[in-house]
């Protein structure tokens, strides 16, 4: 409870940057409920019901987060606290404000990979709901000219947290995961984890860049399997994935296809269910994903239960996650920190 009332508390050092307005009864909220906080992007696709059902099942909300202009996969606005590049979009401010503990959960919109990208890039966990029928209101059109209808997302700090939210919305089903696909770039020490319980069949990485090549790709991956595991590896460490930056010629096309980003850019427009797990490596994670059905959001849990593990560093955690708590520098108050 520490941490989120400090969290409340340094929500105000925010606004104005990723934080466009505060609940101004969040106190008396929290002192009311006690609850954990959330924070939801500007969209009006995040439908009122939604955030209700999460208030009902004892989350209080905290903020209205700012996100990247138009639904742009950069916000350039934002710079990413970790790599002090351009933050990736484009619910940028909901992910940063988990980032720094200002919220227990951040929900966003996913057009194409408008969750799950900015929650890898800041090595946090994530789930995106679209094969559960967890949608937005309006159809539009991608850059690329893909009509798709956003879907909705979580972001956390943890798995736990991450694993409470979506439990929400879970489906009982009495109906077995058998078939898994593993990517080839999956390292050993993960693939063996999962090797005893299940059928399993590798899948060798193509590299394909494209949403149309890699939504073909991912159609033919669900044929072999219920489940499809791989790893988003150091997304907009070399390169920013923005497709207006990618049509300015072969130099912006080049720069955009260096930003890394794979098969998160067509799980929305694919219906998908998926969650990510980070890893110590910056902007990488484990993806789990299977496509659009009611067993969807059951079989990914199942998966990252298993696969779940603290990989990031100890300074990462602390320097970030545990921000809230961390006692800030100020000369005109030193003399409470010797009583």
């Amino acid at each position: 409870m520490e941490k989120i009332l400090a969290g409340i508390d340094r929500t105000k050092n925010f606004i104005g940057k990723t934080v466009k307005e505060q609940n101004p009864n969040i106190i008396l909220e929290f002192c009311k409920n006690k609850g954990k906080t959330i924070g939801v992007k500007d969209s009006k696709e995040i439908d009122n019901k939604l955030i209700k059902k999460l208030l009902r099942n004892g989350y209080i909300w905290n903020t209205v987060d700012f996100s990247s202009d138009r639904g742009r996969a950069i916000d350039i606005r934002l710079l990413n606290p970790i790599t002090s590049k351009v933050m990736t979009g484009s619910s940028s401010g909901t992910a940063i404000n988990v980032l720094y503990g200002l919220n227990t959960v951040g929900i966003g919109t996913d057009g194409g990979g408008s969750v799950l990208g900015p929650a890898i890039s800041l090595n946090l966990y994530s789930a995106l709901l679209s094969g559960m029928g967890l949608k937005g209101k309006n159809k539009k059109k991608s850059t690329d000219e893909i009509v798709f209808t956003a879907g909705i997302g979580f972001i956390t700090q943890n798995f736990v947290e991450l694993e409470k939210i979506l439990k929400i919305f879970y489906e009982e089903s009495e109906k077995k995961l058998k078939k898994l696909v593993l990517s080839d770039t999956l390292e050993k020490e993960i693939g063996d984890k999962l090797k005893n319980n299940y059928e399993i069949t590798i899948w060798k990485d193509r590299s394909l860049f494209s949403r149309e090549e890699l939504m073909i790709e991912l159609n033919n991956i669900f044929q072999l399997g219920d489940v499809f595991i791989y790893v988003e590896k150091n997304i907009e460490v070399d390169g920013i994935g923005d497709s207006i930056l990618g049509c300015l010629g072969d130099s912006g096309k080049t720069f955009q296809e260096n930003s890394n980003k794979k098969f998160l850019k067509v799980f929305n427009m694919l219906d998908c269910t998926a969650i990510t797990i980070p890893l110590k490596n910056i902007g990488s994670s484990i993806v789990i994903v299977t496509p659009k059905g009611k067993d969807g959001l059951k079989y990914v849990l199942e998966i990252g239960k298993i696969l779940d593990y603290e990989y990031r560093p100890k300074l990462f955690q602390e320097y970030f996650l545990n921000y809230p708590l961390k006692r800030i520098d100020n000369r005109t108050f030193e003399i409470l920190e010797e009583m």
